[in-house]
């Protein structure tokens, strides 16, 4: 009974509230319920809503862009502060590199806008033709038995010329970057494994051959089938026994002694090394020495920071041609103009030759006057070097190494 007394009135509860909601809910004449009412009338604000949402979306964009305009100007200005810091700070760097595609192509622009018609020779030069091979050649040298030896900045490797053919003399294969050259390495060991990262220059040296590999900042001895290193600075390598470090070295020559002289460009100091190991400064205070030549006790140097050749005879240096202004003025020695020259080498009668890189030219010094004898015909970048970097002479003939036309040129003193 007591169940029942307390069921009823929750039904009757609920019955009210079910009546009540019915009442509430049911639809008059003139409406129709919820479900079926029309609806156009909903969304007759949503054109407005859409138009202001369009303008908010609008003025977005517009602050957006605003800001993208503002960072990027803002990166632009910080990037321009940074590299002029970087410019300052590895000038040395960026000349010695000036190897690159960028920087060559410069060299051609100004070599043909500055090109002046009937300086230099315009007719095709010949090459040596047995180096018919994807190279960059930067240095050269004669072996023992006559063969041509090229150091090659591209493939990394060091070639040997015979005849018509081109063997590799030193230096494996490595693997390649995004844009397809090889990108070498540093390893010592047999001629077929040894890695160089940029081998510039090279000159006999001990019953070998000893070659500047600039990037890895160390100097290579070539000898008995094997490369070893004649200490040098690099993240794999520590200071050897002959206690002597090298920045950058490029330039090579030897003395009539057997005396090794290395270039340390971005040191601008000369070193020279005995066959017995011992080193020392032969000159410093150059800036940025690249291209050395050694001839009768005396040794020329082109000195590519400066935009001249110097000599240095009994440890006295001098100014040899190059008033120390960029240009390419010929005329009296101390009036002339050189821009960046690399290479420098001595003929047999005299001469002094200077591969004057920038502007895409070979100049000789001869009785005190400075002559233009083979400049960048216009329009006609395989006839002559474009940069010419490390020159030699030998017999009655200059060889001129250009990388970047991937020759080496042969012409008569």
């Amino acid at each position: 009974m007591s169940d029942n007394n307390q069921k009823e009135p929750k039904d009757d509860f609920m019955g009210e509230e079910l009546e009540e909601e019915i009442v509430m809910e049911e639809p008059t004449k003139e409406e129709k319920p919820k479900d079926e009412q029309p609806k156009e009338e909903a969304p007759k604000d949503k054109p407005m809503e859409e138009k202001d949402l369009a303008k908010e979306s609008s003025d977005a964009d517009m602050s957006i862009q605003e800001w993208v305009k503002a960072e990027s100007e803002a990166k632009a200005q910080k990037h321009a502060e940074e590299t002029k810091m970087y410019l300052e700070k590895n000038k040395k760097r960026i000349i010695i590199g000036g190897i690159s595609v960028v920087v060559l192509l410069l060299i051609v622009i100004i070599a043909a806008v500055c090109h002046k018609p009937g300086s230099g020779s315009t007719k095709k030069m010949a090459y040596l033709e047995g180096l018919d091979v994807m190279c960059g050649p930067s240095g050269i040298t004669v072996s023992k038995e006559g063969d041509f030896l090229v150091t090659d900045v591209y493939g990394k490797k060091i070639w040997k010329v015979q005849g018509d053919k081109a063997v590799v003399y030193a230096g494996a294969s490595t693997v390649q970057d995004a844009s397809g050259q090889p990108m070498g390495g540093y390893m010592d060991g047999s001629f077929e494994e040894s890695l160089f990262k940029e081998p510039w220059a090279i000159t006999p040296f001990l019953d070998g051959y000893a070659v500047s590999d600039t990037e890895n900042h160390v100097v290579r001895l070539l000898r008995n089938g094997s490369v070893e290193t004649i200490n040098g600075h690099s993240d794999t390598l520590e200071t050897g026994d002959m206690g002597v470090t090298f920045d950058t070295p490029t330039g090579l020559a030897t003395d009539s002694q057997g005396r090794l002289y290395v270039a340390d460009t971005a040191r601008g100091i000369i070193y020279v090394i005995t066959e017995q190991g011992q080193v020392d400064i032969f000159q410093e205070g150059l800036h940025g020495p690249m291209g050395i030549c050694w001839k009768d006790g005396v040794m020329y140097v082109a000195e590519t920071l400066e935009h001249q050749i110097v000599k240095i005879d009994g440890g006295v240096k001098t100014v040899f041609a190059g008033k120390g202004e960029e240009g390419d003025e010929d005329g009296e020695a101390h009036e002339a103009t050189f821009a960046s020259p690399q290479g420098v080498a001595v003929g047999k009668d005299g001469a002094v030759y200077v591969s004057d890189t920038v502007n895409a030219s070979i100049r000789r010094i001869k009785n005190g006057k400075v002559t233009t004898i083979l400049s960048l015909p216009e329009k006609e970048l395989t006839t002559s070097p474009v940069s010419p970097a490390g020159i030699f002479c030998h017999e009655d003939k200059v060889y001129i190494c250009d990388p970047f036309s991937r020759r080496v040129y042969v012409m008569k003193q």
